[in-house]
C-alpha cells in the first residue's frame, strides 16, 4: 500500500529509522556553543540560535527566523516547495522574496546538486545559505556534505534539521556539528 509521497510501509520505515539512527549520531558527535572556537560561530549560537524567544516550534523555520533577525537581512531568496516560510518571513519581518542580488540570505527546502553553482556571481562575502532537510534520506546527507566542502563555503554547520553555510573569506574554512 503507497503512503503520501508514494512511499509504501516499507520504504517509509526505512526512512524513519535511517533518520533516527542518523539523529544518534548526530547527537554523539555534535557540541554546544562552549565545544566552539570560532568568535563568529559563538556569536551566532549564543546571541541567535540558543536566545529566546522561539518564532516556531519547527527547528528549521525558527533558525531561519532567528537568522533574519540576527544578521538584518535585507535581499534573500527563498527556494521552497512550500509556500509556508516565505509567508511567514513576510508576517514576521514584512519583507518579501527579493530577487536583487546579492543575497544576503538564501534557504533551500532540501540540498541539491550544484546549488552553489546555482548562485556563483549572486552571493557575497557574508552570505548565508540555509538548507533545511540535510538528513531526511541517505542522498540528502551525501549532498550536504559535497555542498559544505565547496570551496565557496568557509564555515558549515550541522543542524541536523537543517544546515548553515557562510561566505566569510576572512575564515579559515572550519565545519561545526551543533546541537540546537
Amino acid at each position: 500500500m503507497k503512503h503520501q509521497g508514494g512511499l509504501d510501509a516499507s520504504q517509509e520505515t526505512f526512512l524513519h529509522l535511517y533518520k533516527l539512527i542518523a539523529y544518534f549520531k548526530h547527537l554523539l558527535s555534535a557540541n554546544n556553543q562552549y565545544g566552539v572556537h570560532s568568535p563568529f560561530v559563538y556569536n551566532y549560537l549564543t546571541r541567535c540560535l540558543y536566545a529566546k524567544p522561539n518564532f516556531s516550534a519547527s527547528k528549521s523555520e525558527n533558525v531561519v527566523l532567528k537568522s533574519m533577525a540576527y544578521f538584518s537581512i535585507q535581499r534573500f531568496k527563498i527556494s521552497a516547495k512550500d509556500s509556508r516560510i516565505e509567508h511567514r518571513i513576510q508576517k514576521e519581518f514584512k519583507q518579501k522574496d527579493t530577487h536583487k542580488t546579492p543575497f544576503d540570505f538564501i534557504y533551500h527546502d532540501t540540498p541539491m546538486e550544484d546549488m552553489l553553482a546555482m548562485y556563483k556571481g549572486k552571493i557575497h562575502n557574508d552570505s548565508m545559505i540555509l538548507v533545511s532537510n540535510i538528513h531526511s534520506t541517505k542522498e540528502t546527507s551525501a549532498l550536504w556534505q559535497t555542498t559544505r566542502k565547496n570551496e565557496t563555503v568557509t564555515v558549515s554547520l550541522d543542524l541536523f534539521h537543517c544546515g548553515v553555510l557562510f561566505v566569510r573569506k576572512e575564515q579559515v574554512k572550519e565545519h561545526f556539528k551543533i546541537r540546537i
